[in-house]
């Protein structure tokens, strides 16, 4: 019987590769694959030609093993000489012989290594889907959404492979975020005449947080992907810079709700302020087409901006503008450049388009400074960070109480606190929300608001259909908003609908490709999907940024770790030494603890933070560590005092793959059901 998908490998290798053709068959891959081993001549016959003629692409497995073997040689030579597309599946690393070299060149591979062989199948299954393959909808929905990579580091060599908790050191390559597909996860060419791999093609950067990223070959940018950076600043430096923030924050809020234009966030875009990347660079990390740049100059009461149009493909000076208007009339000079950027970039405006970006966030400057201010102590997630951000966003309300922004930062913050345990939700979550609906009553066209809304309604409230539709109101007025795509993305992981969730989680990564945030919470996205190693890719990044973040330590730490070397544990009583007023990085020692069997140590925590922070911490993750201790009696008390709190992570432990057993009790689902939740509902 034909089937798509013919699947070359050694005898040796068929424990390996039985893991990949149940990967595929689970996906709705047709496989033809001879599990009795090719190795056996006589089997080489009639059946096999007649497999690869009819098969639509050849999966080579690549091994020591395979290299040696004469029939996976043949097999290779039969699929060439009929044009069939081979992709090169790497098992372990090896050396191509003189008798593959000629049909591999220049052909893309993928490393189904140990401990990547989720991330590699999902590559597999994206590849085979663009060759025409048959795949199934879900599975094809669910690898088109797991962002592209390239391995970073990687060698020939078994010492350079990275240890097995550690998944592989990867960082995201700039391809994935301009939405090219490539076929594999790890991709490197093979050198035509040598059958050593060579260096990676692109080039590597280093971006705005030190991250060393390797470019994948470059590619064609989409121009209509834009990201505008900091613009450069001659002048009063503090005052110069207050208006540079107020422009760029300006420019990319008036851009992102147009239609048939990306456009990267500005938290990304303001890290690569003083870069000395080239434009090329930029825009191949950020995935942008189009970079907008300039100077602000002031002299006197006279502020000039000179704006300029780059392709990032090119690095051709496009469009450019000089812009003359006193200090007075700056709001007006924004929106004045706005408008005529907007235009250039699209080819011109509606009359709906040219009225929206006529439109004044607020008259007073005074008030954008204070508003872009709280927003930048909003993003450390820290407390003495989020009473920074209140203090800020109330002075702008002070100074324009019909700014509709500053009344989302206030209720993000409040949000906020009550998840990062510096709040008790009770308090905190009823301010957010008479916030949120104060942003949506002085502006109803903004779409921050209906996020910030969203959020209570589903993590505090329970309101699950109006949190959805507020969502994708905000989506809909702004569909390039990060934090909305980030936020609709948390709340579809949670009712366990995760292909739509990690959709729009990559997406969020892709507006913000900087924001450790974003990076965090795609990779909760992926863990709660049960993709551990994409998981682990993203904590990886957040922790290049940061690595003492509480919430991503508890993910990496707590939740995908599973061994523990004596740096780890030290890494996380170090974070309890800087920050100790963040009681959740003792939950992740707590349980690190648990996970190595050191009941007494795991205890000891507990009693720490029952005593100092039993009245603050929510309550759902005593509950948790006490299920993990198998102490069920006080896990419930701890999971009732959850819900009846309306704690946010009252909802994450609902369907957390660390209580999967607990789950399917009739008390836990009795629990859930009290509030409606989608998952216990009969």
């Amino acid at each position: 019987m034909s089937a798509d998908v013919f699947i070359s490998y050694a005898a040796k290798d068929r424990e390996r590769v039985a893991k990949l053709v149940e990967g595929l068959q689970q996906a709705g891959v047709s496989v033809w694959i001879d599990m009795a081993g090719i190795e056996v001549a006589a089997m080489w016959s009639k059946e096999i030609v007649s497999a690869i003629r009819e098969c639509k692409v050849l999966l080579l497995s690549i091994s020591p093993q395979s290299t040696e073997s004469e029939n996976v040689v043949k097999e290779l030579a039969l699929a060439s000489e009929r044009k069939k597309p081979i992709i090169p599946i790497y098992l372990e690393p090896a050396e191509i012989p003189e008798t593959m070299e000629y049909q591999l060149a220049g052909i893309q591979r993928v490393e189904f290594y140990e401990g990547r062989e989720e991330m590699a199948l999902q590559a597999v299954i994206r590849a085979l889907a663009k060759l025409g393959v048959a795949v199934a909808d879900e599975a094809s929905a669910a690898a088109a959404g797991v962002p592209n990579i390239t391995a970073h580091g990687v060698s020939h060599s078994s010492a350079g492979q990275a240890k097995a908790k550690e998944g592989a050191a990867w960082v995201k390559a700039a391809a994935a975020v301009a939405g090219v597909t490539l076929i594999a996860a790890g991709l490197f060419f093979l050198g035509g005449s040598s059958n050593k791999m060579t260096a990676p093609l692109g080039q590597a950067v280093t971006n705005a947080v030190g991250q060393t990223q390797l470019l994948a070959k470059p590619v064609t940018l989409d121009t209509n992907r834009v990201v505008v950076l900091p613009f450069k600043t001659i002048g009063t430096s503090g005052e110069t810079a207050d208006l540079g923030y107020g422009l760029v924050s300006t420019l990319t809020s008036k851009l992102q709700p147009l239609q048939n234009l990306v456009v990267i966030a500005k938290e990304s875009a303001r890290k690569y302020e003083d870069t000395k990347l080239t434009p090329k660079e930029i825009g191949q990390v950020l995935g942008a087409g189009t970079i907008v740049t300039g100077e602000i100059q002031t002299s006197g009461n006279k502020v000039q901006v000179n704006i300029q149009l780059v392709n990032a493909n090119t690095q051709a000076l496009g469009w450019s503008r000089t812009f003359t208007k006193t200090k007075d009339e700056f709001l007006d000079l924004q929106n004045e450049i706005a408008t005529q950027l907007a235009s250039e970039l699209k080819g011109g405006l509606n009359a709906s388009e040219t009225q929206q970006l006529a439109q004044k966030a607020t008259e007073n400057a005074e008030a954008q400074t204070e508003y872009e201010a709280g927003l930048r102590d909003w993003n450390l997630r820290t407390k003495d960070g989020f009473y920074k951000a209140i203090k800020h966003f109330e002075r702008a309300i002070d100074l324009d109480e019909e700014y509709a922004e500053p009344y989302t930062g206030l209720a993000d913050t409040y949000s906020m606190m009550a998840g990062y345990n510096f709040a008790k939700p009770h308090d905190a979550m009823p301010k957010a929300k008479s916030f949120a609906k104060l942003a949506i009553e002085k502006n109803p066209h903004f779409a921050g608001g209906y996020t910030s809304l969203a959020w209570i309604q589903h993590g505090y409230e329970r309101e699950w259909n109006n949190a959805e539709q507020n969502y994708l109101k905000a989506i809909e007025l702004n569909p390039n908003y990060a934090t909305g795509n980030q936020w609709f993305s948390i709340h579809l992981s949670q009712l366990a609908k995760h292909t739509e969730a990690i959709k729009f989680a990559v997406k969020a990564t892709e507006l913000d490709p900087e924001s450790m945030i974003i990076k965090l919470a795609a990779a909760q996205i992926f863990y709660f999907a049960g993709q551990n190693e994409m998981a682990l890719q993203y904590c990886n990044e957040a922790s290049t940024i940061d690595p003492f973040f509480s919430t991503t330590m508890w993910l990496k730490y707590a939740k995908i770790y599973e061994i523990y070397a004596e740096e780890d544990i030290a890494h996380i009583k170090k974070a309890i030494r800087l920050f100790p007023a963040q009681p959740m990085n003792r939950k992740v020692l707590a349980n690190v603890y648990l996970k190595q069997g050191n009941r007494e140590a795991a205890l000891e925590q507990m009693v720490f933070l029952l005593e100092g922070y039993h009245d603050i911490m929510n309550k759902g993750h005593f509950a948790e560590s006490f299920f993990i201790m198998d102490m069920p009696k006080q896990g419930y008390r701890w999971l009732e005092k959850s819900i009846e709190a309306n704690e946010g992570w009252a909802l994450f432990y609902a369907n957390v793959p660390s209580l999967k057993k607990h789950q399917q009790e009739p008390r836990f689902r009795e629990l859930y059901k009290k509030i409606n939740h989608p998952l216990y509902v009969d």
